[in-house]
């Protein structure tokens, strides 16, 4: 088997492993190991001819005959438009060696399923088997010649070219490849969106226009040009989404678009209304009502909340996981504490599973004491034998149940215990290294954090914590500032990083440049540390007014931080 061949199959045999979202899919997977029978076929549509035509399809591929079976899948998944029939395509594709075919099936695929991931990775394997941009772009030229496919194959050319690295070639390959076919409106969108990733605004805002005064009220050119617009204003935009729906309300897309937008404003009331009116043209899309206990949990809602979710279940998303997590935080803040513990047992698996077991551990340790909270995550941890990554995570948990508590010398056993067993285990190191702090083992503490730099070179959090440590003992001043730009360097947006860099600026007298980085850092997140640190920086430069305001802002903000408090009683008692 090629690795073309292998890429194709780990990826569809990884649908069953794949992360779900909340909502569902527009179709079920069709498995070529189970035939379609009359019954399922009617009611997905299926007339008799077409079924005829799927079994006679089914028949030629195991006989062989790979071409006849292609032309007849491909066929069928055109006049059916059903996702699941191109993406059998793609497998007989796959399985005949044919590329041509499995590029041209997969961008059926992803015309009828946009949002499939399985889809998307399908793409990718072909398209990183063909060689170089110009090799793809001729392939390409053949699909467009297609008068059926022009539109559908337009829509995909960013998605099929998104694994070239230079926006710019690609851009520009997207444009040659539509000129050709300007009187669609697609071709208009296809030059939007690959300048847009090209960092071309001017260019992808007049090719979205070109496309709405071809198509006016195109949802999907409508959602492109407010990604577009908030690129360069969050106002723009904003104004934009407001005045395309008074023109449109019934684009629902466009109006999900429009509340995400608001949500990630902070007019989380706004944004709820906004997802209501939505769900009444999409009451079957589990996502919305997701959404709107979201919002109604950050207001604190909660019987809003609830009910929302509880209307999630009763869609039934492929993953209900998160849904019962945030069932459980509602009835935790409610006080409802054996509810709670319901709702967070029914988490099984996936990001939340760990997360719930803690939940649930430090519920019985407040309720029962810490034994009864360190039990019930040992007893997780034994139950995982069979999946060492969650073990060593309900390990983590169980340190971060007594770090809460405060018991740091317990955290400390707890960890040591188990890095004997897992000597290799990064993640324990840096944890026990955290801990290490707070009982002051800095010698432990430098010497774990640099077996996580051995292990992960690429661990920027050991680096800043390290370098931080070191700039806050006023120790090794020079390899400390070294240490923290080495972690700004593998993660340059993180704000906790940069108020690092600032505290260590100032602690080797460079004053200014601590006084502008802390500012950029406490702009990215208010966070109540940064806040002490920028605050004793100001109060250096002689702006002793100035740090009062912002420690008093921060300390209204984060009443019960140590830190702040101790930053504020240092310099006016």
């Amino acid at each position: 088997m090629n690795l073309i061949r292998q890429n194709i199959v780990v990826v569809l045999l990884s649908l069953v492993a794949l992360p779900a979202s909340i909502g569902q899919t527009s179709a079920q997977p069709l498995q070529a190991t189970d035939p379609v029978d009359a019954s399922r076929a009617k009611d997905g549509g299926f007339t008799d001819q077409m079924l005829y035509q799927y079994l006679i399809s089914e028949i030629a591929g195991q006989r062989g005959r790979s071409g006849l079976a292609l032309r007849g899948m491909l066929d069928l998944a055109q006049r059916t438009r059903d996702p699941r029939l191109a993406r059998r395509a793609v497998e007989i594709a796959f399985q005949a060696r044919q590329t041509d075919a499995a590029l041209e099936a997969t961008t059926l695929w992803l015309e009828f399923e946009p949002e499939s991931s399985v889809a998307r990775q399908a793409l990718t394997a072909i398209t990183s088997n063909q060689g170089s941009l110009e090799a793809t772009k001729l392939n390409l030229v053949r699909l467009l010649a297609q008068p059926k496919r022009t539109a559908g194959v337009l829509m995909q050319l960013s998605a099929l070219l998104s694994r070239f690295p230079d926006k710019l070639a690609v851009a520009a390959t997207v444009r040659e490849l539509a000129i050709p076919h300007l009187k669609l409106p697609e071709a208009h969108f296809a030059i939007a969106q690959a300048s847009m990733l090209a960092k071309d605004s001017e260019a992808a805002l007049a090719a979205v226009n070109g496309a709405e005064r071809q198509r006016p009220g195109w949802t999907q050119a409508a959602i492109l040009k407010s990604q577009i617009l908030r690129d360069t204003s969050d106002e723009n935009a904003g104004g934009f989404l407001k005045e395309f729906l008074a023109a449109y309300p019934a684009a629902a897309d466009v109006r999900v678009t429009y509340a995400r937008f608001l949500a990630s404003q902070k007019g989380y009331l706004q944004a709820r209304e906004e997802f209501r009116i939505a769900m009444k043209s999409k009451p079957e899309d589990a996502e919305i009502p997701y959404a709107i206990g979201l919002l109604s949990q950050q207001v604190e809602d909660y019987a809003d909340a609830e009910s929302q979710f509880k209307r999630v279940i009763d869609l039934k998303p492929r993953d209900a996981s998160p849904v019962f997590f945030n069932l459980g935080t509602i009835a935790e803040a409610k006080k409802q504490t054996a509810e709670a513990i319901d709702w967070y047992a029914k988490v099984r698996g996936g990001d939340y599973f760990v997360t719930a077991q803690l939940k649930i551990a430090s519920i019985l340790a407040k309720r029962d004491g810490m034994l009864s909270g360190r039990k019930f995550l040992q007893d997780a941890q034994a139950a995982q034998s069979d999946s060492p990554e969650t073990r060593i995570q309900l390990i983590l948990a169980e340190a971060q149940l007594l770090r809460d508590a405060k018991a740091f010398n317990e955290a400390f056993d707890a960890l040591s215990a188990a890095i004997l067993k897992n000597p290799d285990t990064a993640d324990l190191f840096y944890d026990r290294a955290m801990v290490a702090e707070k009982i002051e083992k800095f010698d432990v503490l430098e010497s774990d954090l640099r077996k996580v730099i051995e292990l992960k070179p690429d661990h920027a959090q050991a680096y800043n914590a390290l370098g931080y440590t070191l700039a806050e003992r006023n120790k090794r001043l020079d390899e400390a500032y070294d240490l923290i730009k080495k972690a700004l360097s593998l993660s340059p947006e993180d704000a906790y990083i940069q108020d690092s860099l600032g505290w260590v600026q100032f602690r080797i007298g460079r004053v200014d440049e601590a006084l502008a980085t802390l500012k950029k850092a406490y702009q990215t997140r208010r966070d109540p540390e940064i806040a002490a640190h920028l605050g004793e920086v100001l109060w250096a430069k002689g702006e002793q007014a100035e740090a009062l305001k912002l420690w008093q802002t921060a300390l209204l903000e984060n009443p019960d931080n140590d830190l702040l408090k101790t930053v504020i009683g240092k310099f006016k008692p």
